[in-house]
């Protein structure tokens, strides 16, 4: 019997066709993944994988202010440069800017991305990459530490407005209202009991001395029908599949 383990670790093998033999993870996740059409018992295909030279999520400007992009998220925005190239976010440098010309993923992201200026037809420009943080949140007594990329993809409305979470001061507090494609992150969050519609509290953030928690390696599949689409590291950590070729 082949060999079992994510896909993740098959990356630097030969290997190019797998069955998934399991998704590790809840209900919610599963339906995610068969939504863009990875299931049990199906083949992938890996046709590429991506990783970028900087570790660490990407901050942006948008309709002149600075919101933070985790790289799984970056990669799903489509930029139309200057000299008219056709890019993904997260494959330009300080910098460079361009027009959204598209975003990956289907309506949810698309809305959740909106509610913080960046959709389609907008200017956009990348200021950087982010040094490594850690935010402590606390809800209902429950508490959880996030990294940088993740902390950005929590929405938080404070009064009448929508921050992500790494936006907020230590000692700021809010309601949970969405969070930007994070299947998994809000599985582990659930586990933790903080769920959407409670208050959250940021009690902690500290900066770390090493590396970014995420290496920024994007994994592009052909899945059932002949589609590609892209996920992230930590999704492809929890598609366990059996090499085929």
């Amino acid at each position: 019997m082949a060999e079992i383990k994510s896909l993740k670790d098959w990356v630097k093998s030969e290997h190019k066709r797998f069955e998934v033999v399991e998704i590790e993870g809840g209900k919610d996740l599963k339906e995610y993944l068969e939504d863009l059409g990875i299931k049990e018992g199906e083949e992938i295909k890996l046709k590429s994988t991506f990783s970028h030279k900087h570790r660490g999520p990407l901050a942006v400007e948008i309709q002149g202010k600075e919101i933070v992009l985790a790289q799984g998220i970056a990669d799903k925005v489509i930029v139309k440069t200057g000299n008219g190239k056709h890019m993904r976010l997260l494959e330009l440098e300080a910098g460079d800017d361009g027009v959204i010309i598209g975003i990956e993923g289907g309506k949810k992201i698309k809305d959740e991305l909106e509610q913080l200026g960046l959709k389609e037809g907008e200017n956009i420009k990348v200021k950087g990459h982010l040094a490594e943080e850690n935010y402590t949140i606390v809800s209902n007594g429950n508490q959880i530490e996030l990294c940088t990329g993740e902390a950005s993809k929590l929405l938080i409305k404070v009064g009448d407005r929508i921050f992500q979470l790494c936006q907020l001061e230590v000692g700021a507090e809010g309601e949970f209202v969405g969070i930007i494609s994070g299947i998994a992150l809000e599985e582990r969050l659930k586990k933790a009991g903080i769920e959407k519609g409670k208050n959250i509290k940021l009690i902690s953030r500290k900066s770390t001395t090493g590396p970014a928690k995420h290496i920024g390696c994007i994994f592009y599949l052909t899945v059932l029908g002949g589609t590609t689409i892209s996920i992230g590291h930590g999704m492809a950590e929890k598609i366990m599949v059996s090499p085929l070729d």
